[in-house]
């Protein structure tokens, strides 16, 4: 896959004279549950909050999956909530269902006009025994896009003995508003695979997605899933999940597919600004719109999100990146420079702890480059960046200012 990330568009700002205390933004006007059921074993009650301190409803949209009783999307009882209110309901109970088993996922949307009033929402789905497992409600445009390829990892099939519960995986794909076509494959010493596509909002269940794929029988452990987006329709919504199910005490746990780079192009673990990607890395070959130094006394300053605590490693990629320099300074009173300067063109930035970046708010900070002293003084000379961490980043910008490093 092609994973030359190029500049971002837009700048993301934001201001606050408080103290950052979030956990996980996981509020949203539109909140999509992956996995529902109402069966003769497991049954799934949602737990919705008011969170924007406005007494309003939450429409409910059940999307019954292809493998399921009845198939197809079911329009719901719309869910009142008062200022701050938590309330349960039951998929059964505030969907009209048909005699057999259901299961499929939902989508909670804000009723008011315009919708744009925020709630938190999670599930729960138990057995008889009450015995189950439980998934947060996550903001529709956080899930399933992104590079055409994702993981769930670690599954396993094993038959029940003395000691140890049988073990059965099953796998979901789901989609959204486009039709998606997918292929699943199961890591199992050869290569297994399952292929098909789905309409716009469709889900389809694998039962023991070991036999499913044709491995042949016997335990198994500690396998990866792959699902990729096929066909031309990387940029679709692809849902993918597993749940390992214990078929002795009917528990089961959720495991959710995970790539590396989602549709967020601010937050690219593997940055290439302004150069071609080949292979597994960012080269020297730049693209045509690649910044430029102009002259000795003027240097390009860009803007660098950078989400604490983590470390990022970045170097300036080109021909002529030797005759280069750069720095990150990080904004604020000071505008200290934490990382490169004078004759560097690469550094390696940890950034410390959360707290001790402006109380614990995610910060921007500059990337600069100028001339190396002593380098050729043949100008204009063109540059791009790469850069790698572990929760991502991105570049804005550049902007011309004159050089002082």
């Amino acid at each position: 896959m092609n994973r030359v990330w190029l500049a971002v568009a837009a700048l993301a700002c934001s201001s606050s004279t408080g103290v950052a205390f979030g956990q996980v933004s996981a509020a949203g006007s539109t909140l999509l549950i992956p996995v529902v059921a109402s069966t003769s074993t497991y049954t799934t009650e949602l737990i919705v909050k008011e969170a924007s301190g406005t007494a309003r409803s939450v429409t409910m949209e059940f999307y019954e999956a292809e493998t399921s009783s009845t198939p197809g999307p079911k329009a719901c009882a719309a869910i009142s909530l008062n200022p701050w209110e938590g309330k349960t309901v039951t998929l059964a109970a505030q969907c009209p269902l048909a005699p057999g088993s259901h299961h499929g996922f939902v989508i909670l949307r804000d009723a008011s006009v315009p919708a744009t009033k925020r709630f938190y929402a999670f599930s729960r789905t138990v057995n008889f025994n009450g015995i189950g497992f439980a998934v947060d409600g996550i903001p529709i445009g956080h899930i399933g896009g992104g590079e055409g390829y994702a993981e769930v990892i670690g599954v396993k099939k094993q038959t029940a003995t003395q000691s140890t519960p049988e073990y059965q995986t099953n796998c979901f794909v789901g989609s959204l508003d486009d039709a998606v076509n997918y292929t699943i494959d199961i890591y199992e010493g050869s290569p297994y695979s399952i292929s098909g596509s789905l309409q716009p909002y469709q889900m389809r269940r694998y039962l023991d997605i070991y036999a499913s794929a044709g491995v042949p029988p016997g335990n198994r452990s500690n396998t990866t899933i792959g699902f990729r987006k096929t066909g031309g329709t990387e940029a679709a919504t692809l849902l993918a999940f597993c749940t390992v199910q214990d078929n002795t005490f009917f528990g089961a746990d959720f495991r959710i597919a995970k790539n590396q780079h989602g549709a967020d192009p601010t937050r690219m673990r593997s940055l290439c600004w302004a150069a071609q990607w080949s292979g597994n890395s960012c080269t020297d070959t730049l693209q045509s719109w690649a910044p430029s130094i102009p002259n000795a006394v003027t240097k390009q300053r860009t803007l660098m999100h950078l989400y604490a605590p983590d470390t990022v490693v970045c170097s300036l990629v080109g021909s002529r990146k030797n005759d280069l320099e750069l720095r990150l300074v990080r904004l604020g009173p000071s505008f200290a420079v934490v990382a490169g300067g004078n004759d560097q063109h690469s550094f390696t930035f940890n950034t410390g702890p959360r707290s001790a970046i402006t109380s614990g708010w995610h910060t921007d900070h500059h990337l600069e480059v100028g001339f190396r002293e002593g380098g050729n003084a043949t100008f204009p000379i063109q540059y791009g960046v790469s850069c790698e961490s572990g929760n991502g980043t991105y570049l804005d910008g550049p902007m011309s200012v004159s050089d002082d490093f």
